[in-house]
């Protein structure tokens, strides 16, 4: 008995201890800034090389609509990399049907840098689309939206590689540690449509529900200019779970699950000749958009279309 009142408190008092010290660490401590970031060469990504695929279901405020597919291979004698990716979704808002239909691929070569990226999405009778190409540190891009085109062109700081093609290898060559900071240049050829730095975030190790399922992860914060995504993976690597703006999260899923939902939704993607003649040519019929349009911007604004019924 005496023991038992000896022990008792003790732990109450390390658990108290404990819980003060994360609170602390992740409240009260300051945030790691850019400049304590550590720039990753995407080259180091491709070490002890493994093809990819992650099979993920999408929800939208809860509600099971969809599922996407990615996947990152090797080309043959290691010329390249070809990373793909496609999301079907099928929403149904105040008694309307919503198709969204989004596919990318993009070509990187063997050091991971990107050579051209192309998107195409639909959502009912909208269209957009997207292609880039990179040379050395010359970015091209044309974006097609709504009988509107825009062309540009930049100088980048450095090459860049593919924002969904680094985001997963991450966490498979990289000892993560809470609190660390990475960043690297990247083209987010699937979601936001921009290119910049990105910066990843280590901001803890917790537990996750999958599948009904508490997993421990880390939570990793992508941070892309203006857009934000979080994403749990296992210590090994294994993409979890990914949480975007407007209630959109994808959790994992199996590959015939997938399959029968949306069949063909891992078909082969070809890749599209993009070439630098393309982004040379007088495309533009009317004004170009005021604003950057991208995949997740139109599904926001259905959505808020929704929450907001005239």
């Amino acid at each position: 008995m005496r023991v038992q009142r000896i022990i008792v408190p003790t732990a109450i008092t390390l658990f108290w201890l404990i819980m003060m010290g994360l609170l602390v660490r992740n409240h009260v401590l300051p945030r790691p800034t850019a400049a304590d970031s550590l720039e990753i060469n995407p080259a180091l990504l491709t070490e002890r090389w493994e093809d990819y695929e992650e099979w993920m279901n999408l929800t939208v405020g809860g509600r099971s609509e969809g599922v996407s597919y990615t996947s990152i291979c090797q080309l043959p004698q290691g010329e390249g990399y070809i990373a793909a990716n496609r999301v079907r979704l099928a929403l149904d808002l105040l008694g309307q049907r919503h198709d969204f239909r989004l596919q990318t691929v993009a070509a990187l070569d063997s050091l991971f840098r990107l050579e051209r990226a192309a998107a195409q999405v639909s959502l009912d009778e909208s269209r957009l689309r997207f292609e880039a190409l990179a040379e050395g540190l010359n970015f091209f891009y044309r974006l097609e939206y709504e009988g509107q085109s825009r062309v540009g062109s930049s100088r980048l700081d450095k090459p860049i590689s593919l924002l969904e093609a680094v985001r997963p290898l991450l966490a498979r060559r990289l000892d993560l540690a809470v609190g660390a900071v990475y960043r690297l240049p990247v083209l987010d050829s699937t979601w936001s449509l921009r290119q910049g730095w990105a910066e990843v975030r280590v901001e803890a190790h917790e537990r996750v529900r999958v599948a009904g399922k508490p997993t421990g992860a880390y939570r990793l914060v992508f941070q892309l200019g203006p857009f934000s995504s979080t994403t749990w993976v296992t210590r090994r690597g294994e993409v979890l779970r990914r949480e975007f703006a407007n209630n959109i999260v994808m959790e994992r899923t199996e590959r015939e699950d997938a399959r029968k939902r949306f069949p063909g939704i891992d078909d082969p993607i070809e890749m599209p000749k993009v070439e630098r003649s393309d982004f040379r040519r007088k495309t533009t019929d009317g004004s170009a958009p005021d604003e950057e349009i991208g995949p997740l911007n139109l599904l926001g604004q259905i959505l808020l279309k929704a929450g907001n019924p005239r």
